[in-house]
């Protein structure tokens, strides 16, 4: 049962309650009474000690507690914050044969975040540099095909240069609260087994930037173990390949950051997992619905998208009665019609759901 504390007027009735219950001739105070003035000085601290025992008994479960019970909690599971990721990428600069660009050199792009080359770079035609974002965070990630120019120009070289096709990816925002909960509560419910299915997804929901993540057991066939994952962060959730490779090579051994011991999936298992390259299934909506505004329409596709982030993964089923539940549910609807999707939307192996078009029509 939850600590629960009275209001400071009900402590203040109750000390007035007991003076008047166990003093003689005190039935009834005056306003200005020094036993008024007494029950009221100490309804103030009882209050402030109430404030504090009710604040004390949140931070003993997971569920409740702030900030700094929420990480002394889950640090004592192996837990901890996954911090802000710099943005990483490279693209193609011109310029005279042997002309080095030095290492740190700075970039800025049109919407001003800022980068640094990670090597000294010798110009022979097209010419790879690759470079870091100067501050963490998921806003240095751009698309593929940009300009970015030097802060201070070399001369010999183009003042800009162009990214390359995988454009400028990483970058991840410090983990919220939220989250951090989440995967302890799911750490809490679900202790280690040694290479059990959730192992594996909890082991990819460490590395920074993965928001969801799946297991497959048998997934090529017997000793062989699929893992999806998608970040719901940066511009495109799908991961590319080195942010695969970093996952498989996470999973596969890391250091435990509370005992520092090294831990993974059993040694048995290495050769035969597969971290899966997915790619994006749409799920198409035709709704006919009452009433049919902008609000209504924006809050039913703001429950469609939390359903499919909830249930869309890889080899997963979307039910019709699910859909129809996110749209009752939706504040504001009081009637609906689902036309499509007509039967139950299932994702392949290699694929996840994401919202496609919807569509709306008044019921």
């Amino acid at each position: 049962m939850p600590f629960s504390r009275g209001s400071l007027q009900t402590i203040v009735d109750r000390i007035t309650s007991d003076f008047q219950s166990h003093i003689t001739g005190a039935t009834s105070l005056l306003r200005r009474s020094v036993l008024r003035v007494i029950a009221r000085v100490n309804a103030g601290a009882f209050h402030l000690l109430y404030e504090y025992l009710d604040y004390q008994a949140r931070q003993l479960f997971l569920s409740t507690a702030d900030e700094a019970g929420l990480e002394t909690i889950a640090s004592e599971y192996g837990i901890t914050r996954k911090a802000a990721v710099e943005a990483v990428g490279s693209g193609t600069a011109t310029g005279t044969n042997g002309i080095t660009i030095p290492a740190g050199s700075q970039l800025t792009s049109t919407d001003d975040q800022t980068y640094e080359t990670d090597e000294d770079v010798v110009i022979a035609g097209d010419t790879a540099v690759a470079f870091t974002a100067t501050i963490a965070g998921v806003d240095g990630n751009d698309d593929a095909g940009i300009t970015l120019t030097f802060v201070s120009p070399i001369a010999g070289v183009s003042t800009s240069l162009t990214v390359d096709a995988d454009g400028i990816y990483d970058g991840t925002d410090e983990e919220t609260d939220e989250k951090l909960r989440a995967r302890a509560l799911f750490r809490k419910r679900r202790p280690p087994h040694g290479g059990a299915s959730f192992d594996y997804e909890n082991w990819a929901l460490e590395v920074s930037g993965v928001t969801r993540a799946w297991c497959l057991p048998l997934y090529m066939g017997i000793g062989t173990i699929g893992v999806a994952f998608v970040r719901d962060n940066d511009d495109n959730i799908i991961p590319n390949a080195t942010q695969r490779a970093t996952v498989r090579a996470y999973i596969v051994e890391h250091e435990d950051p509370e005992t520092g011991e090294m831990i993974g999936c059993p040694v048995t298992a290495e050769p035969g997992l597969f971290v899966i390259e997915l790619t994006q299934q749409a799920v198409n909506f035709e709704i006919a619905i009452y009433p049919n505004t902008a609000v209504v329409r924006a809050a039913v596709e703001g429950s469609l998208a939390d359903l499919i982030t909830r249930e869309g993964g890889p080899a997963e089923a979307i039910y019709l009665s699910e859909i129809d539940e996110a749209i009752s549910l939706t504040p504001g609807e009081e009637r609906h019609r689902l036309d499509l999707p007509v039967i139950d939307p299932v994702a392949a192996t290699d694929r996840v759901h994401v919202l496609g078009t919807v569509t709306f029509t008044s019921y």
